[in-house]
């Protein structure tokens, strides 16, 4: 073999190296939708002024963004369709009221196609993320199909107050890293219908036994953060989010960071169902 052959190929070789690299790179690349329409009340940290990011967006993108995760925010119901999901490996919703309505302002409504699109992407092996306000979509007297998928129907709340939230899966990937109990402030939910599907993975509990408000003392521990398997998709839920220093809390990023990581496949954790194991 002559010199110049043997320049040839390793020229070839030298040239496709960063093409495969490219390629690799592009199939690992992960991206989010971060989804905040409101159809109603519309929470602080996702209301935008004028055309700036909302709070809880910059926090979001930069927590992801700049560990390679590309983050699409969004209000517009038409990106909830079956040829726009293609794109995401993991929708973030963090949203209010009737999606199938006009948002607060007057952001197009998902539509029916839509909305049976999401559900089935998830079943398909999509990744869902529900943070507080996602439980206050979609709701009824009766579980929806949504209600079943997020795994609980938001029912109210008191006067936000310091509690403690005792983490019980400190494996799960969401959870790793975190203390074992801490205290904070926020907004505290009461679901309704909650593991309505029966498929509820409790991964951290709200000791509302030592709460001031009377609301919350029915009950010694309320699931403040959770897992499921819906179809073959990853569903995560935390109800914590309501307040501007919550985003900003780099435990609060960290548990959104952690969970994409599981909804994305990208760190395995077993969602095996134990809400009963909790709550008899």
């Amino acid at each position: 073999m002559n010199i110049f052959r043997l320049i040839l190929i390793a020229t070839l070789i030298g040239a496709f190296v960063p093409m495969i690299s490219q390629s690799a790179e592009k199939e690992s690349a992960k991206k989010v939708l971060y989804f905040t329409k409101s159809a109603g009340f519309e929470h602080s940290v996702v209301k935008r002024e004028g055309d700036q990011f909302s709070h809880s967006e910059r926090i979001l993108k930069d927590a992801f963004e700049c560990g390679g995760v590309e983050v699409v925010c969004s209000k517009d119901g038409g990106l909830i369709s079956e040829e726009s999901l293609k794109d995401f490996d993991t929708v973030i919703l963090y949203t209010s009221g009737n999606l199938l309505e006009k948002g607060t302002g007057g952001q197009p409504a998902i539509s029916e196609e839509g909305l049976k699109a999401l559900f089935e992407w998830v079943k398909n092996g999509g990744g869902l993320i529900g943070v507080h306000a996602a439980t206050d979509s979609l709701r009824d007297e009766e579980p929806t199909e949504y209600t079943k998928m997020i795994g609980g129907a938001f029912l109210t709340h008191g006067k936000q107050e310091y509690a403690n939230v005792r983490v019980v899966d400190p494996e799960f990937p969401a959870m790793k890293g975190l203390p074992v109990e801490f205290r904070m402030i926020d907004e505290w939910y009461l679901h309704n219908q909650i593991n309505a599907a029966g498929n509820m993975h409790v991964l951290a509990v709200l000791e509302s036994g030592k709460m001031e408000q009377e609301m919350y003392n029915k009950s010694e521990t309320v699931p403040v953060m959770w897992a499921s398997s819906y179809g073959k998709g990853r569903v995560f839920y935390t109800a914590l989010g309501h307040r501007e220093d919550v985003w900003e809390m780099p435990l609060f990023q960290g548990i959104l960071v952690q969970a994409h990581k599981w909804t994305s496949g990208q760190l395995e954790g077993d969602p095996k169902p134990n809400f009963k194991d909790f709550f008899k």
